[in-house]
């Protein structure tokens, strides 16, 4: 059974039982009403004692009697026991044409209230008085141990709350009739939003994950639980999307790691081939060979080596932290980019210190690689400057150049593996495109950032924010 079913049934039988015990409750309380006001008809008798005549009742229309009418006449049954319980008189209620039957008068209550009192067939309730008659006997010459019993029978009482009970059940049919349709209404469209979020979880287990559960009032439980599952549904699409990218970035990573190792190799085994087929006819041949050889296996080596650092930084490995001068790091990277290649001047400028706890052999590293990146990607005669910020909590440093800048299409992806902003460049030349990867893979583990830019008046800049404390 449905949440919609179960809660509609629930509230239809609540309904029920709230209909039925006002029913219930309202039939007891005019049956309880009317027979009270028969009690004050039958309490207006008792004070009046016999009638004279032979318990004659006076004519129709005499003021004797209270309320002196012929429907109270007829409404009202006498009879007079004798001590030993013998009828000595009675005068049935009804018409003359058809009496209703006497009232049990066998066995009377020792008291004046009213009492309820069966017919002698069964067939009636009465609610009776009974007087003990006393001074009346000696007017009208009667036996003592008299008892006079007047008693009103309950047929319109039965009568007004039967009619009563069929009018509260058809109007409680009707009721409800109209509050189940109401609720199933109410509950329908109280469902809705429920539905809407059954159907949005169905699409996203079939793999949409952009669906989204629409927006609802805000405040409301629903509101709220649409909100929270919008946000739940947003951070799993962004979980995904980051392990979809993940793979893609792992599949391109093994395809050129592997591309980048095949290519030395390939030289390697070529040149070996021809060593051992005899090709290499004179010593210069041989020699030239063996250096090719010498040369990609270094390369490969090399390659390795980076491959080897991105995987231990990947893993978190600790780091050496020791306290040193980041300037003066900057000052010796820039002397050995001097001796390696002096067409590129490279100066430092900035704060004259900088002390930092971080992995000094990183961070020479760091400032290695980007150096290396300005004499790779930039002509000869380009200008490098590294400057170095002391910001209290951070050290910046920041290497930029004159050179003609990083195309705007690279500016997003020269941190990643392998990537060249120029695919034309050979790879004897252009690196193996893991330099600015372990630049940054590096600053990561430090707990810092690192961005790429153009400067306004030509050139390139990458600049790196430190902690002065790195905690790894």
């Amino acid at each position: 059974m449905s949440l919609r079913t179960r809660l509609v049934v629930s509230f239809t039988v609540l309904l029920l039982v709230v209909i039925a015990a006002v029913g219930l409750v309202a039939s007891r309380s005019i049956e309880t009403i009317l027979i009270e006001q028969t009690d004050r008809v039958l309490s207006g008798f008792v004070e009046r004692g016999p009638i004279p005549g032979s318990f004659q009742m006076p004519p129709p229309g005499s003021d004797e009697v209270e309320g002196g009418n012929d429907e109270v006449l007829r409404s009202i049954s006498e009879v007079v026991v004798t001590e030993d319980g013998n009828i000595l008189f009675s005068r049935p209620s009804g018409f003359s044409d058809d009496p209703d039957p006497l009232p049990t008068v066998t066995e009377l209550p020792d008291t004046s209230d009213p009492f309820f009192v069966q017919s002698v067939d069964g067939s009636l309730e009465y609610r009776a008085v009974a007087v003990v008659l006393s001074e009346e006997l000696e007017l009208l010459n009667l036996p003592e141990g008299l008892t006079l019993v007047r008693a009103a029978p309950l047929t319109g009482v039965e009568a007004a709350t039967d009619s009563l009970v069929r009018a509260l059940v058809l109007a409680g049919l009707v009721v409800l009739v109209v509050g189940g349709a109401g609720t199933w209404w109410a509950v329908d469209r109280s469902m809705r939003p429920v539905d809407q979020m059954v159907d949005t979880a169905e699409a996203i287990a079939s793999g949409d994950l952009s669906r989204r559960v629409p927006e609802l009032e805000e405040g409301t439980e629903l509101g709220r639980l649409g909100a929270s599952l919008n946000e739940m549904l947003a951070n799993i699409e962004e979980a995904v999307d980051t392990e979809r990218e993940g793979r893609e970035r792992l599949r391109q990573f093994i395809g050129d790691a592997s591309h980048e190792l095949r290519t030395p190799l390939t030289a390697i085994s070529g040149y070996a081939e021809l060593r051992r087929k005899g090709g290499l006819n004179t010593s210069e041949e041989e020699a030239k060979a063996w250096s090719r050889i010498e040369s990609e296996g270094n390369r490969m080596g090399s390659l390795i080596e980076d491959l080897l650092m991105l995987t231990r930084l990947g893993q978190s490995q600790p780091l050496e932290i020791t306290e040193f001068d980041l300037v003066q790091i900057a000052r010796n990277a820039a002397a050995d980019h001097r001796v390696i290649d002096d067409e590129r001047p490279v100066a430092v400028v900035g704060a004259e210190t900088a002390l930092i706890n971080a992995d000094e052999q990183r961070l020479h590293q760091v400032v290695t690689s980007l150096l290396d990146n300005v004499r790779v990607h930039t002509p000869v005669g380009t200008a490098v400057q590294i400057e170095i910020k002391d910001e209290g909590e951070t050290v910046v440093l920041e290497v930029s150049d004159n050179g003609p800048g990083i195309p705007e299409s690279a500016l997003g992806h020269i941190f990643d593996r392998f990537y060249r902003a120029d695919p034309s460049r050979s790879r004897d030349s252009g690196g193996s495109g893991l330099g600015l990867s372990i630049v940054e893979a590096i600053v990561v583990a430090h707990g810092g950032t690192v961005v790429a830019s153009n400067l306004d008046g030509g050139g390139a800049l990458i600049g790196i924010t430190l902690p002065r404390v790195s905690e790894r």
